[in-house]
């Protein structure tokens, strides 16, 4: 699987933000500092916590990776505001619960939502390029839209299913995305673990 899908939309947006967890440079900490906080201008969730969520999905990661590199194949991993979404297919039951356990055993993770699914096979390669080709629908169609302030949805497309997770500026916009959604071809589903912005639950810190 391309590790730029299997990371996420929003993990890609904010990937140059990995060198804050590298310690190889001084200029290299201000690129990936510079490369979030000019992303995390345009969203509703601050700049201290989109490089807070950066560095949650790349301990994930690197903590999936060190336990067995097929999981960390095999799951894709979204974080906002410290809420993680893991979506993908693993081989076995004790695989996904192993990967629950990697997530609460990362600093500042207030929240696990696991749709990992066991023994599904995700589709081979058709599959995969069918999800694919639906999230880069969906987020052209997002982008393009004027009463959608797109940067603030995570997208992940497993088995033809949307799960979407990020911050909605009212309802009404939340509303709009997942009907956008569900209009893309080929789409079965849309999952929504989004939040308004004015929802209690929220890590605002």
């Amino acid at each position: 699987m391309n590790i730029f899908h299997r990371m996420g939309w929003g993990a890609c947006a904010l990937i140059a933000a990995s060198v804050l967890t590298s310690g190889c440079t001084a200029g290299g900490l201000a690129v990936g500092a510079a490369a979030t906080t000019g992303v995390s201008v345009a969203q509703e969730r601050t700049t201290r916590q989109a490089l807070t969520d950066a560095e949650i999905g790349i301990t994930i990661n690197n903590s999936l990776l060190n336990h067995d590199r097929e999981l960390f194949v095999d799951v894709s991993t979204e974080v906002v505001e410290g809420r993680v979404l893991l979506t993908g297919n693993v081989s076995r039951p004790k695989d996904r619960v192993k990967a629950s356990e990697i997530v609460w055993a990362t600093p500042d993770v207030v929240e696990l939502i696991n749709e990992l699914e066991v023994g599904g096979g995700g589709g081979g390669v058709q599959g995969y390029a069918e999800d694919v080709w639906i999230a880069t629908q969906l987020r052209a169609k997002l982008l393009s839209d004027v009463d959608v302030n797109a940067i603030n949805y995570n997208i992940e497309t497993i088995n033809q299913t949307v799960h979407l997770i990020g911050i909605a500026r009212n309802e009404g916009e939340l509303q709009r995305v997942v009907e956008i959604a569900s209009k893309v071809p080929g789409v079965k589903k849309v999952v929504s673990h989004v939040l308004t912005k004015n929802d209690e639950r929220r890590v605002t810190g």
